[in-house]
Protein backbone atom coordinates (compact mmCIF):
# COMPACT_ATOMS: atom_id res chain seq x y z
CA UNK A 1 0.00 0.00 0.00
CA UNK A 2 1.09 3.06 -0.91
CA UNK A 3 1.88 5.95 2.10
CA UNK A 4 -0.66 8.48 3.60
CA UNK A 5 -0.34 12.15 3.08
CA UNK A 6 0.80 13.72 6.45
CA UNK A 7 -1.05 15.58 8.77
CA UNK A 8 0.86 18.38 8.47
CA UNK A 9 -0.52 21.52 6.00
CA UNK A 10 1.21 21.00 2.31
CA UNK A 11 4.20 23.12 1.70
CA UNK A 12 3.76 25.89 -0.71
CA UNK A 13 -0.51 25.16 -0.74
CA UNK A 14 -1.42 28.59 0.20
CA UNK A 15 0.15 30.51 -2.95
CA UNK A 16 -1.15 29.97 -6.63
CA UNK A 17 0.78 30.38 -9.71
CA UNK A 18 2.56 33.18 -10.89
CA UNK A 19 3.04 34.51 -7.47
CA UNK A 20 6.93 33.88 -6.49
CA UNK A 21 7.51 37.33 -5.58
CA UNK A 22 7.43 39.42 -2.08
CA UNK A 23 8.36 38.21 1.52
CA UNK A 24 8.45 34.99 2.36
CA UNK A 25 8.20 34.05 -1.31
CA UNK A 26 10.16 32.32 -3.52
CA UNK A 27 10.10 30.98 -7.63
CA UNK A 28 10.83 27.76 -9.37
CA UNK A 29 9.41 26.79 -12.50
CA UNK A 30 6.80 23.56 -13.28
CA UNK A 31 7.51 21.66 -16.07
CA UNK A 32 5.28 23.58 -18.38
CA UNK A 33 7.47 26.69 -17.55
CA UNK A 34 5.10 28.71 -15.33
CA UNK A 35 6.30 30.23 -12.35
CA UNK A 36 5.30 28.18 -9.10
CA UNK A 37 5.30 30.50 -5.70
CA UNK A 38 7.50 28.41 -2.83
CA UNK A 39 7.00 29.66 0.94
CA UNK A 40 11.04 29.96 1.84
CA UNK A 41 10.24 29.26 5.01
CA UNK A 42 9.29 25.74 4.65
CA UNK A 43 11.90 24.81 2.32
CA UNK A 44 14.49 23.29 4.09
CA UNK A 45 11.80 21.40 5.96
CA UNK A 46 9.94 20.12 2.34
CA UNK A 47 13.71 19.19 0.61
CA UNK A 48 13.98 16.67 3.79
CA UNK A 49 10.64 15.58 3.38
CA UNK A 50 10.43 14.49 0.36
CA UNK A 51 13.89 12.95 -0.12
CA UNK A 52 12.69 10.77 2.66
CA UNK A 53 9.42 9.94 0.96
CA UNK A 54 11.00 9.21 -2.41
CA UNK A 55 13.50 7.06 -0.42
CA UNK A 56 10.88 5.07 0.22
CA UNK A 57 8.50 4.72 -2.74
CA UNK A 58 11.56 4.73 -5.32
CA UNK A 59 13.02 1.41 -3.04
CA UNK A 60 9.23 0.09 -3.36
CA UNK A 61 8.05 0.65 -6.82
CA UNK A 62 11.69 1.99 -9.06
CA UNK A 63 11.91 5.33 -10.72
CA UNK A 64 9.71 4.81 -13.28
CA UNK A 65 6.74 2.95 -11.15
CA UNK A 66 6.71 5.24 -8.57
CA UNK A 67 4.15 8.08 -8.75
CA UNK A 68 4.81 11.83 -8.16
CA UNK A 69 1.55 11.88 -6.19
CA UNK A 70 2.60 9.12 -4.03
CA UNK A 71 5.81 10.97 -2.79
CA UNK A 72 4.05 14.34 -2.33
CA UNK A 73 1.33 12.63 -0.14
CA UNK A 74 3.42 10.48 1.63
CA UNK A 75 5.90 13.66 2.22
CA UNK A 76 3.03 15.97 3.18
CA UNK A 77 4.46 18.58 0.68
CA UNK A 78 2.85 20.11 -2.63
CA UNK A 79 3.60 18.50 -5.69
CA UNK A 80 5.44 21.97 -7.10
CA UNK A 81 8.28 21.39 -4.22
CA UNK A 82 9.60 18.67 -6.38
CA UNK A 83 9.98 21.24 -9.01
CA UNK A 84 11.62 23.67 -6.91
CA UNK A 85 14.05 21.55 -5.69
CA UNK A 86 14.85 19.02 -7.62
CA UNK A 87 13.77 20.29 -11.24
CA UNK A 88 11.61 16.72 -12.32
CA UNK A 89 11.33 13.18 -10.65
CA UNK A 90 14.66 12.12 -12.04
CA UNK A 91 16.15 15.08 -10.81
CA UNK A 92 14.70 13.93 -7.17
CA UNK A 93 15.59 10.25 -7.71
CA UNK A 94 19.23 11.56 -8.55
CA UNK A 95 19.14 13.48 -5.12
CA UNK A 96 17.64 10.12 -3.03
CA UNK A 97 20.41 8.22 -4.52
CA UNK A 98 23.29 10.59 -3.32
CA UNK A 99 21.33 11.31 -0.05
CA UNK A 100 21.40 7.14 0.41
CA UNK A 101 25.38 6.42 -0.46
CA UNK A 102 26.23 9.57 1.71
CA UNK A 103 23.94 7.70 4.59
CA UNK A 104 26.18 4.48 4.26
CA UNK A 105 29.24 5.76 3.71
CA UNK A 106 28.39 8.09 6.92
CA UNK A 107 26.45 5.21 8.98
CA UNK A 108 29.44 2.58 8.01
CA UNK A 109 32.98 4.82 9.01
CA UNK A 110 33.18 4.11 12.08
CA UNK A 111 33.43 0.22 11.57
CA UNK A 112 36.02 1.20 8.75
CA UNK A 113 38.28 2.98 10.59
CA UNK A 114 38.15 0.41 14.02
CA UNK A 115 38.47 -2.69 11.38
CA UNK A 116 41.74 -1.09 9.99
CA UNK A 117 43.31 -1.46 13.16
CA UNK A 118 42.44 -5.07 13.51
CA UNK A 119 44.04 -8.18 12.19
CA UNK A 120 42.76 -8.72 8.72
CA UNK A 121 40.29 -11.55 9.12
CA UNK A 122 38.87 -10.24 12.37
CA UNK A 123 38.69 -6.67 10.87
CA UNK A 124 36.98 -8.39 7.57
CA UNK A 125 34.42 -10.18 9.83
CA UNK A 126 33.63 -7.21 11.88
CA UNK A 127 33.08 -4.82 8.39
CA UNK A 128 30.68 -7.54 6.98
CA UNK A 129 29.07 -8.05 9.95
CA UNK A 130 28.49 -4.27 10.45
CA UNK A 131 27.64 -4.02 6.84
CA UNK A 132 24.83 -6.42 7.47
CA UNK A 133 23.73 -4.99 10.54
CA UNK A 134 23.57 -1.36 8.57
CA UNK A 135 21.48 -3.78 5.48
CA UNK A 136 18.63 -4.97 8.01
CA UNK A 137 18.22 -1.83 9.85
CA UNK A 138 17.64 0.37 7.02
CA UNK A 139 15.92 -2.10 4.05
CA UNK A 140 14.49 0.42 1.87
CA UNK A 141 18.19 1.67 1.51
CA UNK A 142 19.55 -2.23 0.17
CA UNK A 143 15.92 -2.11 -1.80
CA UNK A 144 16.94 1.34 -3.74
CA UNK A 145 20.39 -0.08 -4.82
CA UNK A 146 19.14 -3.48 -5.87
CA UNK A 147 16.64 -1.39 -8.03
CA UNK A 148 19.67 0.45 -9.82
CA UNK A 149 20.81 -3.28 -10.42
CA UNK A 150 17.34 -4.06 -11.98
CA UNK A 151 17.75 -0.72 -14.18
CA UNK A 152 21.11 -1.99 -15.29
CA UNK A 153 23.30 0.89 -13.49
CA UNK A 154 25.46 -2.23 -11.86
CA UNK A 155 28.11 0.62 -11.12
CA UNK A 156 26.17 1.67 -8.63
CA UNK A 157 26.28 -1.37 -6.43
CA UNK A 158 29.85 -2.96 -7.89
CA UNK A 159 32.28 -0.73 -8.69
CA UNK A 160 34.18 -0.16 -11.88
CA UNK A 161 38.17 -0.37 -9.87
CA UNK A 162 39.61 -0.56 -6.79
CA UNK A 163 39.67 2.94 -6.33
CA UNK A 164 35.88 3.12 -5.49
CA UNK A 165 36.24 0.88 -3.13
CA UNK A 166 36.74 1.71 0.58
CA UNK A 167 40.44 2.12 1.33
CA UNK A 168 40.06 0.88 4.81
CA UNK A 169 38.67 -2.71 3.30
CA UNK A 170 41.23 -2.40 0.17
CA UNK A 171 44.05 -2.33 2.93
CA UNK A 172 42.81 -4.87 4.67
CA UNK A 173 42.26 -7.60 2.20
CA UNK A 174 45.79 -6.58 0.23
CA UNK A 175 47.12 -7.15 3.76
CA UNK A 176 45.48 -10.44 4.54
CA UNK A 177 47.00 -11.57 1.26
CA UNK A 178 50.60 -10.44 1.76
CA UNK A 179 49.90 -12.75 4.96
CA UNK A 180 48.53 -15.78 3.20
CA UNK A 181 44.78 -15.05 4.98
CA UNK A 182 42.76 -14.15 2.00
CA UNK A 183 43.20 -16.02 -1.39
CA UNK A 184 45.70 -14.36 -3.54
CA UNK A 185 44.20 -15.77 -6.66
CA UNK A 186 40.47 -13.61 -5.71
CA UNK A 187 40.87 -10.31 -6.63
CA UNK A 188 39.06 -7.73 -4.22
CA UNK A 189 36.79 -6.10 -6.23
CA UNK A 190 35.25 -9.65 -6.67
CA UNK A 191 34.99 -10.71 -2.90
CA UNK A 192 33.67 -6.90 -1.99
CA UNK A 193 31.00 -7.06 -4.72
CA UNK A 194 30.21 -10.79 -3.83
CA UNK A 195 29.68 -10.01 -0.16
CA UNK A 196 28.24 -6.45 -0.38
CA UNK A 197 25.61 -7.63 -3.16
CA UNK A 198 24.44 -10.58 -0.89
CA UNK A 199 24.29 -8.49 2.35
CA UNK A 200 22.42 -5.87 -0.13
CA UNK A 201 20.25 -8.91 -1.47
CA UNK A 202 19.06 -9.63 2.23
CA UNK A 203 18.69 -6.46 3.77
CA UNK A 204 16.33 -5.52 1.01
CA UNK A 205 14.13 -9.15 0.46
CA UNK A 206 14.96 -10.67 4.01
CA UNK A 207 15.10 -8.02 6.84
CA UNK A 208 12.91 -10.11 8.83
CA UNK A 209 13.96 -13.87 7.69
CA UNK A 210 16.82 -13.45 10.90
CA UNK A 211 13.73 -13.48 13.29
CA UNK A 212 11.90 -15.98 11.50
CA UNK A 213 14.58 -18.45 10.87
CA UNK A 214 16.89 -18.67 14.40
CA UNK A 215 13.82 -20.71 16.41
CA UNK A 216 13.56 -22.92 13.67
CA UNK A 217 17.27 -23.27 13.35
CA UNK A 218 17.28 -23.64 16.97
CA UNK A 219 19.97 -20.44 17.31
CA UNK A 220 19.98 -16.81 18.20
CA UNK A 221 19.62 -14.50 15.49
CA UNK A 222 23.20 -12.93 16.72
CA UNK A 223 24.39 -16.41 15.94
CA UNK A 224 22.34 -17.18 12.69
CA UNK A 225 23.96 -13.77 11.45
CA UNK A 226 27.66 -14.96 12.36
CA UNK A 227 27.24 -18.01 10.19
CA UNK A 228 26.05 -15.99 7.28
CA UNK A 229 29.21 -13.71 7.96
CA UNK A 230 31.42 -17.24 8.07
CA UNK A 231 30.28 -18.17 4.26
CA UNK A 232 31.23 -14.68 3.03
CA UNK A 233 34.67 -15.24 5.15
CA UNK A 234 35.66 -18.50 4.32
CA UNK A 235 35.03 -18.08 0.48
CA UNK A 236 37.94 -15.39 0.64
CA UNK A 237 40.56 -17.62 2.64
CA UNK A 238 42.44 -20.03 1.11
CA UNK A 239 41.41 -23.75 0.59
CA UNK A 240 42.96 -25.92 3.81
CA UNK A 241 44.77 -28.95 2.55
Amino acid sequence: MRGHAASRPLCGSDHGRGAGHGPGRTGARGLDGDRLAVNTYCVSESREALLAAAAEEFAQYGLHGARIRAIVARAGVNERMIYHHFGSKEGLYGAVMDEQRRAIAEAWWPALEKAREMEPLEGMRYVLRSSLDLAIAHPHRSALFLQEQLAGHFGTLHPTSPEQLPAQIRELYERGQRDGVFRKDLPFVLAYSTAIGSIMAMGATSAKSFEFLAPVLAMGEDRAKELVIDQFVQGMTPPSN
